[in-house]
């Protein structure tokens, strides 16, 4: 059977959904809750992602197991641990603690044990089970420029967020055991996945949809929300105000639709090991500013550069294969806000690369505490190499450019749901976000032709928008 850690998450429901649809073999849902409430959550999820199933297939085909994901035998007995382990014929981990500022204890018990005790599983197996471990693009940490190969696995940028060392750390477990072991792995890195469907209330959520129910708190709120938690008088402020936060005007972020990234993860997956092997490269990056752009990190820093070195030994014969599963081209951060603060039309804001922290207003900081876990995004100029991913897809047609109107569809919810953070995801789309990195949405136009990367729009942006300071 296929065993599924985290399909309750908004990546691992899209997930368990393609998985039913592949083939007809049981699947195994690893939960934390009773399995009577884990049925009707995983349909839900399932339900969500605009899957149908009749509802006995369904029970049939899918059972969950409660479990405790970090500790010994991920909390079964010795017996059942052993029956699960001989029946797991595929395993795809996608839970975990998502929460970019949260507890650093919580965060290492959660991705990096539980990763350890799902290895566990995979070596009290009699076959050799293949791993499908879900990361993230973010274990890149604060490296800000140049391009990032799919095997490249270091620490020496540091990283933006203990949930972002935390996957790093997952990963050099999971490199440990397959060279101790002489197994194969796959690794998938995601970058921010989304979708253009509304979230309903109980239903898994993306970053995006977390992040826009506090948005549109401040946007219903008004000003006087902001005002009361900075302290400052109203009529020493003038509306639209305009606050300055620290940042780069050309930043990007990379999001991909969730719906793609599952069809190019079962493409990879079909691939037999040997056929992964030597997959990576270094020839096709995420383009941050379309493809003739000469703003592209990678028309300053070659992958393959002596100021980019992957921190690896590329021939070392590595048994884990991995795959940045990400968009061909990055979107604009200042295009992003700007659809995010459309409700806020008292609110602009500037991203200013020469503001300190130190020299910023009062009612800045306060907006800048909504935003908490999200400000080093702001400075990213980054790329991924997705040549391997690319070799692995072959002849599935790519994903197709975002508009403006397909994220902001996504960052909808019912008004019933609006500030419920139910189960959702991290940046990545795995698990559920308790705060999260920030909201982004397109229009009918793309990010490109609205506020194409490394472009200024200051002075042109509408109210509401986040304008570009240089």
């Amino acid at each position: 059977m296929i065993t599924v850690t985290g399909a309750t998450g908004f990546l691992g429901a899209h997930l368990l959904a393609a998985l039913l649809r592949r083939d007809d073999r049981p699947v195994c849902a690893l939960v934390r809750d009773d399995p009577a409430t884990a049925r009707e959550r995983l349909s839900r999820a399932v339900r969500s992602t605009g899957a149908r199933w009749e509802e006995a297939e369904f029970q049939q085909r899918v059972t969950p197991v409660k479990i405790d994901l970090p500790a010994p035998r991920l909390g079964l007995s010795a017996e059942d641990h052993r029956a699960l382990a001989r029946q797991t014929q595929e395993l795809w981990h996608c839970a975990a603690d998502t929460s970019p500022l949260g507890p650093v204890a919580a965060l290492h018990r959660t991705n990096v044990e539980g990763t350890g005790r799902v290895l566990e599983l995979l070596d009290a197996g009699e076959r050799e089970a293949r791993l499908f471990h879900i990361s993230t693009a973010f274990v890149a940490g604060e490296r800000r420029e140049g391009i990032v190969l799919e095997d490249t696995l270091e620490e020496r940028y540091g990283f933006a967020t203990l949930y972002e060392e935390s996957k790093y750390r997952a990963e050099v477990l999971v490199r440990d055991w397959s060279q101790a072991k002489g197994r194969p792995a796959v690794v998938f890195r995601p970058s921010l996945l989304v979708t253009d469907r509304p979230a309903r209330t109980g239903e898994p959520r993306h970053w995006l949809a977390v992040q826009a129910s506090r948005t549109s708190l401040l946007g219903r709120q008004g000003p006087a929300l902001v005002l009361r938690a900075s302290g400052v008088p109203a009529e020493d402020v003038t509306f639209p105000y305009t606050a300055r936060v620290p940042g780069r005007p050309d930043a990007v972020v990379n999001l991909l639709q969730v719906d793609w990234a599952v069809a190019a993860m079962l493409r990879c997956a079909a691939r037999e090991p040997d056929e992964t092997r030597g997959v990576g490269g270094a020839k096709s990056v995420n383009n941050p500013s379309g493809p003739s752009s000469s703003n592209s990190p990678s028309s300053h820093n070659s992958p393959n550069s002596q100021d980019d070195p992957s921190g690896l030994d590329r021939t070392s014969g590595l048994l884990v294969t991995t795959y940045h599963v990400s968009h061909p081209q990055d979107s604009s951060v200042p295009w992003l806000m700007q659809i995010a603060l459309e409700s806020c039309d008292w609110l602009d804001v500037e991203l200013d690369p020469e503001l300190t922290p130190e020299r910023m207003r009062p009612l800045d900081r306060s907006l800048m505490r909504l935003a908490a876990g999200l400000d080093p995004y702001w400075w990213s100029r980054r790329g991924y190499d997705r040549s391997g991913l690319e070799a692995a897809t072959a002849g599935l047609e790519p994903p197709p450019e975002l508009s403006a109107q397909y994220v902001r569809s996504g960052m909808t919810a019912s008004s019933s749901s609006a500030g419920s953070a139910s189960a959702g995801t991290s940046p990545d789309g795995t698990s559920p976000p308790r705060t999260s990195p920030p909201g982004t949405s397109p229009d009918s136009t793309s990010p490109a032709s609205t506020s194409p990367a490394g472009t200024s729009t200051a002075g042109s942006a509408p109210k509401g928008a986040l304008t570009a300071h240089v």
